[in-house]
């Protein structure tokens, strides 16, 4: 992209997150220019044009072969990512992809091998990896705040959702794991700055064709683990602990959080048998423009070794999801080095 033009951006479907979250944000980012969406509902495309003023395609095909769109958002359905993000990869779009990225480690890497022999930059938005809320958490534990980490726990889950919708649709990718599951992996890699060495996991349809509720036992190197549990049909929650051998830090709304809401981390140690609790100073973020400006930001940059490490992250994501999958189908312990 050339210094000081905008990247021209088109939203492929009529999502709930697009509408919520992501058009608001991407008209915050400087550089970026929303300027169109598509969706097979000419009734839905036309009302949302109008809504958001932006230009409406017919379909997604019209959209990703419009020359004059940089970049795409994807906010489909995980079963429907595949297909679209290929498709626009060999139009030479940017792509910034809802996650999960893909329903397996399979569909993940075709892919990446599709958007690397086209050059461009794929990012799976996890949006909450850009919220300061989690450099505070850094930063303490790298100040020795809690000493070693030991143990990460987290839930994320929320009560049955009306109307069900895609997330129980097997053929689009739905489940506990790919939709809520996969914030509390991606969590636990980024704050133990590595990659798991084996995974233990269950997973339970109930009466469903996707999974509706989970957990996962993560060992990571020196003893480590990681105690993850997700769900569709829980009381909610959306939190993360790292406990160490010094102090905990908790954090309360860990990865679906307004931009308007103050951070909930807390910092807990042992003083004279006594838990202390002091609260960590954390201004309010959106999170959703920060991860939409580091996606400017790469593309702007067009860095070979930059656009790298986004694809390794997105395949080690991947290879846990997988073997997370595998051990709940095969009822056992699975080493990573297994899932290639």
């Amino acid at each position: 992209m050339s210094l000081g033009k905008k990247l021209r951006v088109g939203i492929l479907g009529c999502a709930g997150v697009a509408a919520k979250s992501a058009i608001p944000a991407f008209r915050n980012v400087f550089g970026l220019e929303l300027v169109g969406i598509a969706s097979r509902d000419s009734s839905k495309v036309a009302e949302w044009a109008e809504k958001f003023s932006l230009k409406a395609y017919s379909s997604y095909e019209e959209l990703i072969t419009d020359p004059t769109i940089d970049a795409v958002y994807v906010p489909l359905p995980i079963g429907l990512h595949e297909q679209w993000v290929i498709a626009a990869a060999r139009q030479g779009k940017q792509i910034l992809c809802e996650k999960s990225l893909g329903h397996s480690l399979d569909a993940v890497k075709r892919m990446m091998q599709a958007c690397q022999d086209a050059g461009v930059v794929l990012f799976e938005n996890f949006m909450c990896d850009a919220h300061p809320q989690h450099a505070v958490v850094e930063q303490a534990i790298v100040h020795d705040k809690i000493g070693k980490p030991v143990v990460f726990k987290s839930y994320f889950g929320f009560p049955p959702l009306q109307g069900q919708g895609f997330r129980y649709d097997l053929a689009l990718g739905g489940g506990a794991l790919n939709d809520a599951g996969a914030y509390t992996v991606f969590m636990a890699r980024k704050l133990f700055q590595e990659e798991p060495i084996a995974v233990t996991a269950v997973l339970d349809n109930g009466n469903y064709a996707v999974d509706v509720h989970g957990s996962a036992l993560l060992e990571f190197s020196a003893g480590r683990t990681a105690l993850v549990a997700f769900g569709f049909e829980n009381m909610y929650q959306n939190n993360y602990e790292l406990w160490g051998t010094k102090g905990i830090l908790r954090v309360g709304r860990a990865y679906s959080i307004p931009p308007e809401m103050k951070p909930q981390i807390e910092l807990c140690v042992n003083e004279q048998m006594q838990e202390i609790v002091t609260s960590l100073e954390c201004l309010p973020a959106n999170h959703f423009t920060l991860i939409f400006e580091q996606f400017r930001d790469v593309v702007e940059r067009n860095e070979q070794s930059e656009k790298k490490r986004y694809y390794d992250s997105i395949l080690a994501q991947a290879r846990v999801l997988e073997a997370v999958r595998i051990s709940a189908r095969d009822k056992r312990r699975v080493l990573l080095n297994e899932v290639i």
